[in-house]
């Protein structure tokens, strides 16, 4: 026979078990050892637990069926049947000591126990609960805290359709059961009670589900898998399933794990690897501190979420949140996306499931948010968000940012067809952080009541891409334009400017096709544009209703150019470029820009006005009812072969009040002969053609 564990390998598991039940529970569970007596099976045979002529004993008293203080020990390899016929099937100490050794426990007429009274189970063989042809439920039930473990030594639960079969604590009381290493429980049924697994949780049964559905904790310190088409699932109603950091969850492919343990505490530490799936399946699952390896595939059921903790998960493959699925932070915390990997929303949103509760994420550096959905939580993004149509070359395409404001330290950008919106939210972007509309690609401010205000950081597009008002209430404060890039202010919107914009590209105000109405770029008070940009103006016609408003001295600074043509109003001080052109139809470079009533326009001594002359009565001008404060250089410009002749004029500056003049004025090369002077009258500055004038090197009178 095998020996018996010693006296002080027991003790010092008993001592185990005793601290790890202070550590988890605060309480410390003990059991008495039995009487003394050992029974053993004494004929290798197929026969009954409850059969007394199979049991023998090392004294003749110490024969009989174990019952609850009776140690149970078995050398033999034969299968023992504990059927639910009425009688309930019980030991101390559990000993099988032969990999032979088959001890069924399955319901019949009656339901089936096995109940362990002891602190241990040195199991080398295999305790079969349940089985496909068990008629009522089956169950093994541990009394104490209590080890399971035995080289080799399995637990498989084995629940037909409409039967369980469980491992569960005697009357819901929170006893521990560890599972040793090298010791497996596998098949399918439920785990109910409270788990510190060392060795091998197997879910292994196709088509089937080994299921945590107890209100205690479980602790993996070792290996837990789903193979073979098993599927995992974690339905606790209070506790924690929570992984130590030598913690795995294996999921092969054709495999899964199901997490729909909403009300507890969920899924903490560890990492989960493999090729199988991960569904989410509760309206909250919370999740955190969990390394999701490549190649797993996490989805969502229907209207299901995912709560991630302060401690974050690191993502290193794809969660697809599905048409309704949701990921969130815990109420008034902030959780973390980490990794490499991407949350690829699929309609589905990024949660502030409160209305203002405090729900944020962190999508930290190397990780990815993108796809067609809505962002509603509080994020800063220090990695990648991306509105990209997930692959998709039609239908929805938009990335909604809603309900939260939002940081932006990595990169936003809309690619492929996609939009972002930013719906009656603050985007506030670090200094590295940048906001991108890739060829094909929007992204779309929307203000209303509250506006839609991108503050810091840089914009970039690229082909046909563009950054658009397309609220109300839009606003760009103190960021960077980069050079390429494009912003547009369409027609019945006005875009507002606040602070200093760092303009390398093109702002542009478009009237075409809209009819009267107006489009806007306002500059708010102390508004500058700086750097080698453009602000060009589409009026769609002879109206001017292309709009650059300014309000208390907004600037266009010297590298600044305006173009196109339209109206001024309020007041806007130019030190840049003044080039008008005309864009609506017919298309000619000749353009006016109109200075409404009671609005000034301020050209200061580093200003260049760029004056087209076509003919007579074609020329670049301001003109309009407002006032005009005029100084820096007039350039002029002479288109298809026009010849000044002396005395021509031409009056390039009207309107209410008209004061200063130009500094100088300038031909362009090939010119240098012409000459002018500037007629100053109360209402416009009137260029006047001078002599000589020389005409193929002759002196004309």
């Amino acid at each position: 026979m095998k020996r018996n564990p010693s006296r002080s390998s027991i003790s010092s598991r008993l001592l185990l078990a005793a601290a790890l039940s202070c550590a988890l529970s605060g309480t410390v569970h003990a059991s008495t050892r039995g009487p003394g007596g050992v029974a053993f099976w004494a004929t290798e045979v197929n026969d009954s637990w409850f059969n007394t002529f199979r049991w023998g004993g090392i004294l003749p008293w110490q024969g009989g069926v174990p019952v609850s203080d009776v140690s149970c020990r078995i050398e033999l390899a034969v299968q023992i049947d504990a059927l639910g016929q009425g009688l309930v099937a019980s030991c101390h100490h559990l000993q099988f000591n032969n990999t032979g050794i088959v001890v069924r426990v399955a319901g019949s007429s009656h339901r089936a126990e096995l109940n362990v009274h002891g602190t241990q189970m040195d199991n080398n063989g295999l305790i079969l609960i349940g089985g496909q042809d068990a008629l009522q439920d089956s169950s093994l039930i541990i009394h104490n805290n209590t080890n399971a473990n035995g080289a080799n030594g399995r637990i498989r639960l084995s629940a037909p359709p409409t039967r369980s079969a469980e491992l569960r604590p005697s009357f819901n009381q929170s006893w521990l059961l560890v599972n040793w290493p090298a010791h497996t429980i596998e098949g399918n049924g439920n785990i109910r009670v409270r788990l510190q697994n060392d060795g091998l949780i197997d879910a292994n049964v196709n088509g089937r589900e080994l299921i945590f559905d107890g209100s205690y904790a479980v602790t993996n310190t070792g290996i837990v898998r789903a193979r073979n088409g098993g599927v995992l699932r974690i339905a606790g109603s209070q506790s924690v399933f929570e992984q130590t950091g030598s913690g795995e969850t294996i999921l092969e492919a054709g495999s899964g794990l199901v997490l729909v343990g909403c009300s507890n505490d969920g899924l903490r530490g560890g990492k989960i690897s493999g090729a199988g799936q991960i569904t989410i399946g509760c309206q909250g699952m919370p999740m955190e501190n969990v390394e999701l390896m490549p190649g797993l595939n996490v989805g969502f059921a229907g209207n299901s979420g995912l709560l991630v903790g302060p401690g974050g998960i690191t993502n290193q493959t794809l969660i697809r949140t599905g048409a309704n699925g949701f990921i969130t932070s815990r109420q008034s915390q902030t959780g973390v996306l980490r990794g490499a990997g991407r949350v690829q929303i699929e309609g589905g949103v990024l949660a502030n499931l409160f209305g203002g509760g405090g729900q944020a994420m962190v999508n930290a550096v190397g990780h990815t948010i993108g796809g067609v959905g809505t962002i509603a939580l509080a994020l800063t993004n220090r990695g990648t968000v991306s509105a990209d149509r997930n692959g998709q070359t039609s239908g929805p395409g938009e990335l909604l940012f809603q309900t939260s404001n939002q940081g932006n330290e990595g990169v936003m950008v809309a690619r492929d067809g996609g939009t972002i919106r930013l719906r009656e939210i603050t985007l506030n972007q670090s200094n590295d952080g940048q906001l991108r509309a890739l060829d094909g690609s929007a992204v779309a401010l929307q203000g209303s009541t509250s506006p839609a205000r991108v503050v810091g950081g840089s914009i970039f597009t690229s082909g046909s891409g563009v950054v658009v008002a397309s609220g109300s209430n839009d606003i760009l404060e103190s960021l960077r334009i980069e050079a390429g890039s494009q912003v547009l202010a369409p027609c019945v919107q006005t875009l507002k400017l606040v602070g200093t914009i760092d303009n390398r590209g093109r702002i542009t105000v478009d009237n075409n096709g809209c009819g009267p109405n107006f489009a806007t770029l306002r500059g708010e008070p102390g508004a500058a544009l700086t750097g080698a940009g453009e602000v060009r103006l589409l009026a769609n016609g002879d109206g001017a209703n292309a709009t650059l408003e300014g309000v208390a001295g907004f600037s266009l600074g010297t590298a600044q150019v305006l173009t196109g043509s339209g109206r001024i109003n309020g007041a806007v001080r130019l030190d840049g470029v003044l080039m008008p052109d005309q864009t609506f139809a017919p298309v000619n470079p000749i353009g006016k820009i109109t200075v409404n009533a009671g609005s000034t326009l301020t050209l200061t001594s580093s200003a260049r006005f760029m004056v087209d002359i076509r003919s007579l009565g074609s020329f670049d001008r301001i003109d309009g009812s407002g006032n005009v404060a005029v100084r820096g250089r007039l350039i002029v410009n002479l288109l298809d072969s026009f010849v000044l002749t002396q005395g021509a004029s031409f009056d390039i500056v009207t309107g209410n009040s008209v004061t200063g003049s130009f500094d100088s004025v300038e031909f362009p090369p090939g010119f240098e002969s012409l000459d002018a002077s500037i007629e100053r009258l109360p209402d416009r500055l009137r260029l006047v053609i001078t002599g000589p004038l020389f005409r193929n090197g002759f002196e004309a009178n």
